[in-house]
């Protein structure tokens, strides 16, 4: 029998989250650097080094002492890229550096060489006034010893990836890839790509959903359509939670006639139904339940619905195991008309973000949470409080960036 549905405050949900599946990640792996990306890291990298280890130049020009008026300066010599510059620059005199290169002992400055004028072999005519450090690079300024360059749980993007080579970790330990199911249920459903039968309509959210997990850096290891039969879904969900470290079905939480997944979930999981419902929009008909530490969660059948409360959740369990899932970048905007919430739950208004005039405005976008063009037709939503019953046009509001 099904339990009657409750509209948690999305925040308790979230907050829940951490109580309910909140652990020390244990599982990790050594790569090598070039398999590093889009992993996450199991401890903080500290510099054992300065980076740069010496001080170079930004500009090919002339290393020289502080220069207050133009003047005539005698180079003295060269610094070569990749190797030591041993000399020791004096008063009056100047010594060519590349860019990158190793400044010598005693340069204040570094003039470009388009300031520059060459006299004669060894003569150089500075034009101008330099000010001291200019051009420089100071040694250690990127990265001291003991300083804290990434932090545990980040995620390994492209500058880290930099980063990591800059102090010679071309191996990295990191965090596991958590394992993901998605089961999509209906006898309405498939992946057919001929013409439709009467009533059929090709899946969608094991597609979206999967995409999603995978830029989190999940691994995807099952993604089923089922037709909505008791034993077929028990099956395939006892199959999915053996495999997985995370289980989404998609569809039958609702109070339908065929809406099985609270029930199956009660019974399968050994902790049970722990959610059965979220005061949000899209998205109600939301089933959170535990199998051993393992989420397995009932998702809204609605492809928008489904997308939202599927990254709501899985950034927020990933949280609670230690994995820094970034925020969605957001924005001040002004909305560019009103907007009518659904009463007593916290409404995500998809919206089309843009620039007019140099501010931001944010242009609310309609359609039902089956329409998946509701999202094609958004870059990114607003989200208002259940306590809000009208948001007027003109209203200044915080407006987040899908993350693509």
């Amino acid at each position: 029998m099904k339990q009657k549905m409750i509209l948690n405050p999305i925040e308790k949900v979230l907050s829940d989250i951490h109580v309910f599946f909140g652990k020390t990640h244990e599982q990790f792996e050594l790569v090598e650097l070039n398999h590093a990306f889009g992993r996450y890291l199991v401890s903080d990298v500290v510099s054992s080094e300065m980076i740069p280890d010496f001080s170079k130049s930004t500009v090919d020009g002339y290393a020289v002492k502080f220069i207050d008026a133009p003047c005539i300066l005698k180079k003295v010599g060269e610094s070569h890229m990749g190797s030591d510059n041993s000399s020791i620059l004096e008063k009056g005199e100047c010594i060519y550096v590349p860019t990158g290169g190793m400044i010598p002992e005693g340069t204040e400055t570094m003039v470009m060489i388009e300031d520059t004028e060459i006299i004669s072999e060894d003569t150089i005519a500075f034009k101008g006034i330099f000010v001291e450090r200019e051009n420089i690079i100071e040694r250690g300024s990127d990265m001291s010893i003991g300083q804290v360059v990434l932090t545990k749980g980040m995620r390994i993007g492209t500058h880290e990836i930099g980063a990591l080579a800059a102090l010679g970790h071309y191996q990295v330990e990191v965090m596991g890839c958590p394992r993901v199911t998605f089961i999509s249920t209906g006898d309405e459903l498939t992946e057919s790509n001929g013409p439709l039968k009467t009533g059929q309509i090709r899946e969608i959210n094991t597609f979206t959903l999967a995409s999603i997990a995978q830029k989190q850096g999940m691994q995807v290891v099952m993604r089923k359509i089922v037709r909505d039969d008791y034993d077929e879904i028990k099956a395939t969900i006892e199959d999915a939670i053996s495999k997985s470290d995370l289980v989404f079905i998609s569809g039958g939480s609702s109070v339908g006639e065929k809406d099985y997944t609270y029930e199956l979930l009660d019974e399968i999981c050994d902790d049970g139904v722990l959610i059965n419902g979220m005061a949000i929009k899209p998205g109600k008909p939301t089933i959170v339940s535990r199998h051993g530490d393992k989420p397995v969660i009932g998702l809204p059948g609605h492809p928008v619905s489904s997308i939202i409360v599927f990254e709501l959740l899985s950034s927020e369990i990933l949280r609670s195991w230690g994995y820094d899932i970034p925020r969605h970048k957001s924005v001040d905007v002004t909305l560019s008309r009103t907007v009518r919430p659904a009463k007593g739950r916290t409404t995500y208004q998809m919206v089309q973000i843009k620039e007019v005039d140099n501010q931001f405005v944010a242009v609310p976008t309609s359609g039902k949470s089956g329409m998946i063009t509701l999202l094609t037709g958004s870059n990114g939503y607003v989200i208002i409080p259940k306590e809000v019953d009208l948001l007027y046009e003109g209203s200044k509001v915080r407006a987040y960036y899908f993350s693509g």
